[in-house]
């Protein structure tokens, strides 16, 4: 193998794990950049999480899934895990958690959703 192929595989490799990075890490800074300004336990204990943060999230949902358009719902699914830890690094119960699972899931609705139509779009593209 020469090294031109080695720096593909290894840039491929990269590509597949930012999208996943990315949006954990949306996902984590919104919702505590939310807890920090409001003050609040939770984020979505505030309405800011719903008026603001949902349509961020949305938005940078939409940006990531059009630019990596395949399994796009993994996206989502990862940008769930990063409020999930926001949650749980803000003091948020492990008591609750199955129902925060749930919580979370119908509130990611719009992500999903969002992501599919990038998905689409970016796929169209390409």
């Amino acid at each position: 193998m020469t090294d031109r192929h080695v720096g593909n595989a290894v840039s491929k490799l990269n590509n597949q794990y930012v999208p996943y990075v990315a949006s954990a890490l949306a996902g984590l800074g919104v919702c505590l950049a939310i807890t920090l300004v409001t003050g609040k336990k939770e984020a979505w204990d505030s309405s800011v999480y719903f008026y603001v943060g949902i349509p961020i999230m949305c938005a940078l949902i939409f940006a990531i899934s059009y630019f990596f358009p395949t399994h796009a719902w993994r996206w989502t699914l990862s940008m769930a895990v990063g409020q999930s830890l926001a949650i749980v690094s803000g003091g948020g119960s492990l008591n609750l958690w199955p129902l925060s699972i749930v919580a979370m899931t119908i509130v990611s609705i719009p992500q999903f959703v969002t992501g599919f139509v990038a998905s689409l779009l970016g796929a169209r593209q390409r």
